[in-house]
């Protein structure tokens, strides 16, 4: 899967910043180092407040944990799901480009689960797909932000770019499967685990320390960022330690909270971006309509869309389940096409 670094400006061979016709990016942005400004940074894409979602429930033992997850569940991680499903189908041009692919994966992602539900009876099978799938499509994002915050300071690593791709994602990728390991019985790989945890941190831990080294005003958002998602794995992967569940809990939800949080905002960010720059033709107005009212439009889906996820859940909670499952598989695949820089665009240099 693609993450949603390839819709960002590539280095350009003479080492300035260039833009695709697909996402100009202003130079004053680059100075800037932020995505949507300081304040709004901090609060939904590096999400500094998860720290205090737990505060909140220490005291109860975390038994307050249902009410967070409840606006979790409905009004975040839901939305933030099917909007990539509105984005293919209000986003015209898009679905043009490649209408095969569209209707073809819906096609086979919706006879698959269909088939699989029909036939075992169970979701079982497809919600440990969805669990994997998932935890790379979070450490994709996650690495892809980080890539996003770079390119906008014009803030360069000490590591190779592979390299600090892959230590990154690896590592949020091996807290996500980690947490799920909780659930069998200890042995022999348990104990093997118990001890990879102590050394997985490290290599993660050396490129944040590397980025702290050489941090500036431009750098502050890219850094912040890091800093945030890697305590927030860092400490799930201490709570699985502890032999905490009551607190892991809180931090898997916390950590899908902050995940489609920082999708919203970066998707409004780019629609933004494409809105004022004049991007949108006639067949993409209903696009951009939305993208410049995208506060109050992105309030009004998340409000309908969690309200209705709720009342279905209560009266039929297999359909829901599998029609959020269905839309789990196809919001990933239809990822990395929408955020796929296209290849065939010439790149123009930034004025």
């Amino acid at each position: 899967m693609h993450s949603i670094l390839d819709a960002l400006p590539q280095s350009s061979p003479q080492g300035g910043l260039s833009a695709s016709a697909d996402l100009p990016v202003p130079r004053s942005d680059s100075v800037r180092g932020w995505i949507l400004g300081p304040w709004l940074d901090l609060l939904l894409v590096s999400n500094l407040f998860w720290p205090l979602l737990i505060l909140l429930q220490h005291d109860d033992g975390f038994s307050g944990g249902m009410n967070i997850q409840f606006w979790q569940i409905y009004f975040i991680t839901t939305p933030h799901r099917w909007s990539t499903l509105a984005l293919v189908i209000v986003d015209r041009q898009q679905f043009r480009e490649r209408p095969r692919f569209f209707i073809g994966f819906a096609l086979f992602v919706i006879l698959v689960c269909v088939g699989v539900r029909l036939g075992t009876g169970t979701l079982t099978c497809l919600l440990a797909i969805d669990y994997i799938w998932n935890a790379w499509h979070f450490a994709a994002q996650h690495h892809g932000i980080y890539r996003i915050y770079g390119r906008l300071s014009g803030a360069s690593s000490r590591f190779p770019a592979s390299v600090e791709k892959w230590i990154l994602r690896s590592y949020l990728l091996y807290c996500i499967l980690r947490v799920a390991q909780v659930a069998i019985e200890p042995g022999l790989t348990t104990d093997l685990l118990m001890i990879v945890d102590w050394i997985a941190p490290v290599l993660p831990g050396v490129i944040l320390a590397s980025e702290l080294l050489q941090i500036n005003r431009r750098s502050i958002g890219r850094v912040v960022y890091l800093a945030s998602v890697l305590c927030l794995f860092t400490a799930m992967l201490w709570s699985v330690q502890a032999g905490n569940p009551a607190l892991l809990l809180a931090l898997a939800t916390a950590s899908a909270w902050f995940h489609a949080s920082e999708y919203l905002a970066v998707v409004g960010w780019r629609l933004k971006k494409q809105n004022r720059f004049g991007e949108r033709q006639a067949s993409r107005t209903v696009l951009a309509w939305i993208a410049s009212r995208w506060a109050i439009s992105l309030m009004i889906f998340i409000v309908v869309l969690g309200s209705c996820g709720w009342m279905l859940e209560q009266r039929f909670l297999e359909f829901w389940l599998l029609i959020n499952v269905i839309a789990a598989f196809l919001h990933y695949g239809y990822d990395g096409v929408l955020w796929r820089k296209r290849s065939s665009s010439v790149p123009k240099p930034v004025c």
